[in-house]
C-alpha cells in the first residue's frame, strides 16, 4: 500500500533519520550556543505553564500523597520511602566527579540499601534521622551558592516535605554540574570549534542532502549585491540593474568575503523578505535582535538628528542634554517592535519638547517656538516614511561603517601579522550612538567572523556554482 494512512507511524527509517537529525542539531546548538554567549547556562525546570510541567506535578504529588499515607499508618509502612531513598542515592552518585572516591564510599556506607531494607522490615528506621544525614552529604556536594538553600532544608519539621526540598535541592545541583563541566571543555571546544560544528553540518547534510536550499539563494543575493552595490546598500539594489551585460561580469569578478559581508548585512538591513541560510539557524534569534536593535539605533539617531538641528545653538552643544535625549529615546523605544516604530513617534515627539523645555528653563534660556514645535513634530513623526531623508541617509551610513568594520576586522584576523585592531572612523550623524553602534557591530562580527570559519568551505563551492550558472 502506498502512503500512510491516518494512525500508521512513518517506517523505521524514515523515524531513525529524523532522531538522528534531531540529535546532531541538538549538539550543534548545545556547542553554538556555548561559544557565542558568554554568559549561557543550562536553566533548571519546564516552563510554568507547560504541558510537561503539569503532568509531572500531577504524577509527583501522587508520588508525595502516597509517601505521607504510608508514613502516618501505625505502624509505618516503607514501601514508597525505600523508593524513594534508593532513587535519593541514585541521585547523589551522580553528582560525584570520579575523584570523589570519600564521598563515594561516604554515600554507600550511611545509604546501604540493604540495611535500611531490613530496619524498614523491622519497623526500626529511623527516617528522619536518614534525612539528615543525606542532607548533610549534599551539603558538602553542593556549590557555595547552595549553601543556604541546603541549611534551610533542616529546618522543616515535615519528613515529606523535607524530602520534596531534597530533591528540589539536587534537581538545581544537576544543573550546576552541567554548566560546570560546559565551562570546563569550553577551552577546547573553542579551539575545535569550526571543525566541531562543520563536522556535525556534514552529518546533518547526509540525512538531508537538500539542507542548502536556501543558502544558495542567500549567497547569490548576496554576491548579487557586492557586484552592483556602487554606494546603495543592500536593501537598494533593484532587480532591473542585476540584469545587465556589465552587472554579470562584475559578479564573476565578486569575491567570497564581498558577496558574505553584503549577505550577512542583507539580514540585519535589507527588506522583510530577504534570503534566510540554513547556515545560520543557530543564530536567528540573536540577528534577529541584532537587527532590532540597528534598526531602533538608526532611528534614534535619526531623531537627535533633527532634534539639534531645530532647537539650533540653543542646545545643539550641549553634551548633557544630548546625553538625557538619547537616554530618554532608548527608553521610550525599549521593546516596541520595528513595525511599530512609526505609531511610537507621537510619544517620542512629546518627550522631547518636554526634557528640551526643562533644560532650556533650567539654562535660562527661552522656550521653543510655536515654529519649532511644529517643524520638529514634522519631522519626528514623519521620520519612518519610506521616503525620509534623514532615516535612508543614517541608515546607509550605518551599513556601510558596518560593513567596512566586518571587513577589517576580518582582514586583521586572517593577517599573520596581527596588531592592534583599527576600526573606521564613525560617521557623520551616528556620533550620538557611536557606543550603542560599535558594541552591535562586534557582537555582529563575532557571528559573522565564526560562521565564515566553520562554513567556509560550503560558501566557496556555491560560489563557484553561482558563477558558472
Amino acid at each position: 500500500m502506498d502512503g500512510l494512512q491516518d494512525g500508521e507511524n512513518p517506517p523505521d527509517g524514515a523515524e531513525n533519520a529524523q532522531k538522528k537529525t534531531a540529535n546532531i542539531v541538538s549538539h550543534m546548538a548545545l556547542a553554538h550556543e556555548l561559544l557565542m554567549d558568554d554568559s549561557f547556562k543550562i536553566q533548571s525546570g519546564l516552563p510554568q505553564n507547560s504541558l510537561e510541567r503539569q503532568v509531572r506535578d500531577v504524577i509527583h504529588k501522587a508520588f508525595w500523597d502516597k509517601l505521607r499515607e504510608e508514613l502516618n499508618q501505625k505502624p509505618a509502612v516503607f514501601s514508597q520511602a525505600l523508593s524513594l531513598i534508593k532513587e535519593v542515592k541514585e541521585n547523589m552518585i551522580l553528582l560525584l566527579l570520579p575523584y570523589h572516591n570519600s564521598l563515594r564510599a561516604h554515600i554507600n556506607e550511611v545509604l546501604d540499601l540493604d540495611l535500611i531494607t531490613q530496619q524498614a522490615n523491622h519497623g526500626i528506621l529511623d527516617i528522619s534521622k536518614l534525612a539528615q544525614s543525606v542532607v548533610g552529604i549534599l551539603s558538602k556536594m553542593c556549590a557555595p551558592a547552595r549553601d543556604e538553600q541546603a541549611k534551610k532544608i533542616l529546618e522543616n519539621q515535615d519528613i515529606v516535605d523535607l524530602f520534596k526540598e531534597v530533591f528540589s535541592l539536587m534537581d538545581a545541583m544537576k544543573v550546576d554540574m552541567a554548566n560546570f563541566q560546559l565551562q570546563t571543555i569550553k577551552p577546547h571546544l573553542v579551539q575545535q570549534s569550526a571543525e566541531f560544528e562543520r563536522k556535525k553540518f556534514k552529518d546533518y547534510l547526509q540525512t538531508n542532502p537538500a539542507g542548502l536550499m536556501s543558502t544558495k539563494v542567500w549567497l547569490k543575493r548576496g554576491a548579487e549585491v557586492a557586484a552592483g552595490i556602487g554606494s546603495k546598500s543592500a536593501a537598494q539594489v533593484s532587480a532591473e540593474a542585476l540584469d545587465t551585460t556589465d552587472f554579470k561580469q562584475k559578479l564573476q569578478d565578486a569575491s567570497l568575503p564581498d558577496a558574505l559581508v553584503h549577505g550577512y548585512l542583507g539580514i540585519i538591513f535589507g527588506e522583510p523578505g530577504w534570503p534566510y541560510p540554513e547556515t545560520l539557524i543557530m543564530d536567528e534569534f540573536r540577528l534577529s535582535e541584532m537587527r532590532w536593535s540597528v534598526r531602533r539605533t538608526s532611528l534614534i539617531a535619526s531623531v537627535l538628528l533633527v532634534t539639534l538641528n531645530t532647537v539650533g545653538q540653543q542646545l545643539a552643544s550641549d553634551a548633557a542634554y544630548l546625553a538625557t535625549l538619547k537616554e530618554v529615546l532608548y527608553i521610550l523605544l525599549d521593546g516596541v517592535p520595528e513595525g511599530d516604530f512609526p505609531s511610537a513617534l507621537p510619544g517620542v515627539y512629546d518627550q522631547i519638547v518636554q526634557e528640551t523645555e526643562k533644560l532650556l528653563e533650567a539654562r535660562g534660556l527661552s522656550q521653543l517656538t510655536s515654529q519649532q514645535r511644529d517643524m520638529l513634530k514634522g519631522q519626528t513623526e514623519g521620520i519612518t516614511s519610506p521616503d525620509s531623508t534623514v532615516l535612508n541617509l543614517i541608515t546607509t551610513r550605518a551599513y556601510d561603517f558596518m560593513l567596512t568594520s566586518i571587513k577589517t576586522r576580518l582582514l586583521q584576523k586572517s593577517s599573520r601579522e596581527g596588531g592592534q585592531s583599527t576600526l573606521p572612523i564613525i560617521p557623520q550623524g551616528l556620533a550620538s550612538v557611536n557606543t550603542e553602534l560599535s558594541e552591535i557591530t562586534g557582537r555582529f562580527s563575532r557571528v559573522v567572523g565564526h560562521n565564515m570559519a566553520v562554513f567556509g568551505p560550503f560558501y566557496e563551492d556555491i560560489l563557484v556554482e553561482i558563477k558558472s550558472s
